[in-house]
């Protein structure tokens, strides 16, 4: 465990030396911030549903550009044989990267709080939505980081794996969407399947304010497969 969290904070450090994790902190609460009060401020409904909808697609644009350095920098730092021929077990090093990931994405959906205070100012607001739509974040936000972890294992190219992680993620992501779902018929297998696997369809039940342990197992289950695999392909590399 000390292992891990010494990795963590390393990460972490490593993370914010660079401006790539400022810019997409900024990117991302801009682009949520400024969607939602565009359309607050003319239907005056003190709802956090749109604003906590915006969430699937502005982690699947701006996750994958904070996971796409987990491994190609440390190949471009020479330090990868170092990690890889240290005494560390594969799956510490994965959860150590992952934590430090996962810290920079609750500091993102931390820096949104004044938005439910500000929605407050104008009408009573259900704190219950508010609640889940912050504990959803966290969990989807933790599950997009593994996959794009795990993306980012098969490319040395930064860029290649910001691409291949925005596209997979995104495709995930619109697969809950309504209109998509529906494109598959009602009752469908294949929009039965879709909405299983959409990361979007659990997040929109938790931001309703109902914790479902399947929603959260989802999450859970998905990070855990990710960090998993990541491992797996790490070792396969480790013992070349």
């Amino acid at each position: 465990m000390h292992s891990v969290l010494t990795i963590a904070r390393k990460e972490f450090r490593q993370i914010f030396l660079s401006p790539i994790a400022y810019a997409f902190l900024v990117v991302f609460i801009f682009f949520v911030t400024f969607m939602f009060f565009r359309d607050f401020f003319l239907i005056r409904q003190t709802s956090m549903a749109q604003f906590f909808g915006l969430f699937p697609i502005a982690f699947a644009i701006v996750l994958p550009g904070v996971a796409m350095r987990v491994w190609a920098e440390e190949r471009k730092q020479g330090t990868i044989e170092f990690l890889l021929t240290s005494p560390i077990d594969t799956w510490h090093i994965v959860v150590g990267k992952f934590l430090a990931c996962l810290a920079l994405v609750a500091l993102c959906v931390l820096f949104t709080i004044w938005v439910p205070i500000t929605v407050a100012a104008y009408g009573d607001l259900d704190l219950g939505p508010v609640i889940g739509g912050y504990l959803g974040s966290v969990l989807m936000g933790g599950a997009c980081i593994a996959i794009a972890m795990f993306l980012s294992a098969f490319t040395q190219d930064q860029i290649v794996s910001f691409l291949l992680g925005v596209s997979v993620l995104m495709t995930l992501v619109l697969l809950g969407h309504p209109y998509i779902a529906s494109e598959f018929g009602p009752g469908s297998l294949m929009g039965k399947f879709a909405r299983v696997v959409s990361p979007t369809t659990h997040f929109e039940s938790i931001g309703r304010g109902v914790i479902d342990l399947r929603d959260v197992y989802y999450f859970v289950a998905m990070t855990a497969l990710f960090l998993y695999l990541n491992a797996r392909v790490i070792d396969l590399r480790r013992w070349r």
